[in-house]
């Protein structure tokens, strides 16, 4: 009996290490099994071999040209005009045949249009989507600033907030002199339609009355759309914190007004400065996911692991936000699984409908510009493929809101926002709507950052990280090389933003990074 126990041990071990021994020879990942390509994940060569695992097997097939790393290869003869299937869904139509083995790339497929008539769901629709299994992840309190209204802040910031263009480098020149304020480069303000400047004045008093922001010192020029006292008046209809004006015209020009608001930034600098921290639970936080410069490594590890970020922190009783409502179309009638409701789910059909018609009014195409020339580089072909992985990035718990752009939720757990597929703008628009923090997916790697809520970068992909070190905050590319798997990863990521929101810096937040885009409905008048 022991010898045979001994011979089943014996080929258990045996068959780890065969298995082990074949992982490291993959260089390809099957991300479905009705897939007809598969992503590499290192550089063939032509001739080379192209293995992937399926369904617990490892297959090979010859690479029939030279395929670039994070790039798609055809593993059945593809005709003319057929579906390339990847996620299990289709990325668009070939437009040239593909033999086997060879390079599926943004030049011979393309998108397709929707059809969104057929997507919207009736009165019986009930939410269908798959959802992960909650972990049994500890639930964590957090050290923050209580205030009189709304969210716990993270960070206590002076925030120096320009009226318009014309004060932004005021602004600077004050936040550069008192530690803790912070400013922001305000590209408009005058001139606007009046869509133009509602969405200006959204932006401006979500920044104002963001939980991360102690007080606010505002400066105008004196003739912008809507001058200093009247920005001011709306923030104080809004918030009981410090807020004060002052304008560069009537103030006697830029030093005197720089002085004045300098004194001012100053005194509330030193009341911020006696507020103590105090323990919020997890529940309190407000969640802002976003990725850009993305590349297949996104869609494959880094959006699934911050999903998984995310259906953790919503089963904590938290929210999360995803945007970039551009990047839902082609993947539209996935996320409208996961709606909570039929009103919901029709929503996000006719956001991605309107943000077409909206464009095609303007004789523009969205294809024209998605997936960006960055991504092509990195695997991304077409529409389809960028948005089936970049909606992954928001888990996988029922959408309980679809938000406009710099809206605060109403409700708590996973909610969407229409915002541009420009993730300075998206990243904008969900911090003005009050996300304590932003956790940023990229693949090809960026430096953003934002003054008023600290912006956290992870990437899966290793080139990028040791290329990029000085800017990205998590390496996720364990998961790549199957050393890890997304639900481990996304509970680490978890413990790092648990981090971040009790005060550790991100690499971004320590450079005094600063950028803002605010969206617009049309030029300037």
């Amino acid at each position: 009996m022991g010898g045979k126990r001994y011979l089943k041990h014996f080929s258990y071990i045996c068959a780890i290490k065969q298995r082990n021994e074949n992982m490291t020879k993959v260089n390809a990942l099957l991300m479905n099994a009705a897939d007809n390509v598969v992503t590499t994940v290192a550089e063939i060569a032509k001739g080379k071999e192209v293995v992937y695992e399926k369904d617990g097997e490892f297959l090979t097939l010859k690479a029939e040209e030279d395929i670039p790393y994070c790039h798609k290869v055809a593993l059945v003869d593809l005709p003319e005009a057929c579906e390339v299937i990847k996620y299990g869904e289709s990325l668009g139509r070939t437009v040239t045949n593909i033999g086997k083995g060879c390079w599926v790339n943004d030049q011979n497929l393309k998108s397709e249009l929707r059809d969104y008539d057929n997507e919207l769901a009736g009165d019986d629709w009930q939410m269908c989507a798959t959802q992960s299994a909650p972990q049994q992840h500890k639930q964590f309190l957090f050290w923050g600033y209580r205030r009189a209204e709304g969210r716990p802040g993270i960070r206590n910031h002076i925030l120096i907030l320009p009226t318009c263009v014309c004060a932004s480098e005021s602004c600077r020149i004050v936040a550069s002199q008192i530690r803790g304020a912070v400013n922001i480069v305000f590209n408009t303000g005058c001139s606007d339609v009046q869509a133009n400047t509602d969405m200006s004045q959204k932006v401006l008093t979500g920044f104002a009355c963001h939980p991360n922001v102690y007080g606010v010192v505002i400066i105008g020029l004196g003739c912008e759309t809507v001058p200093h006292r009247k920005l001011k008046e709306k923030i104080e209809r809004l918030t009981s914190k410090p807020v004060v004006s002052f304008g560069i015209q009537e103030g006697g020009g830029t030093l005197k007004t720089i002085e004045k608001a300098t004194r001012a930034a100053r005194e509330m600098a030193q009341q911020a400065g006696s507020q103590q921290k105090e323990l919020f639970d997890a529940s309190e936080l407000y969640i802002g996911i976003e990725c850009g410069g993305s590349d297949a490594t996104s869609g494959i590890a880094s959006n699934p692991s911050v999903g998984e970020m995310s259906d953790i922190l919503v089963d904590m009783g938290a929210t999360t936000v995803m945007s970039e409502s551009i990047e839902w179309i082609g993947g539209e009638h996935i996320l409208a699984k996961r709606a909570a409701t039929t009103e919901i789910h029709n929503q996000i059909i006719e956001v991605c409908r309107e943000y077409e018609a909206h464009l095609s009014a303007a004789g523009q195409d969205c294809r024209a510009g998605q997936p960006t020339p960055g991504n092509k580089a990195g695997g991304l072909s077409t529409l389809e493929e960028k948005s089936l992985g970049c909606i992954r990035k928001g888990g996988t718990r029922p959408i309980v809101e679809v938000l406009q752009q710099a809206v605060r939720p109403s409700r708590k757990g996973a909610v969407v926002m229409d915002t541009a597929g420009f993730d300075i703008a998206s990243v904008t628009s969900m911090v003005a709507s009050g996300c304590q923090a932003i956790v940023f997916t990229t693949g090809r790697g960026t430096p953003t950052g934002n003054a008023i809520a600290p912006v956290l970068k992870v990437t899966a992909n290793e080139r990028t990280y040791r290329m990029m070190e000085d800017n990205m905050d998590v390496d996720l590319s364990a998961v790549l090389r199957g050393e890890r798997t997304i639900v481990q990863m996304g509970s680490e990521l978890v413990g790092i933003v648990a981090e971040v929101v009790s005060g550790r810096m991100t690499k971004a937040e320590a450079f005094g990074f600063s950028d803002i885009a605010v969206d617009h409905v049309c030029r300037f008048v």
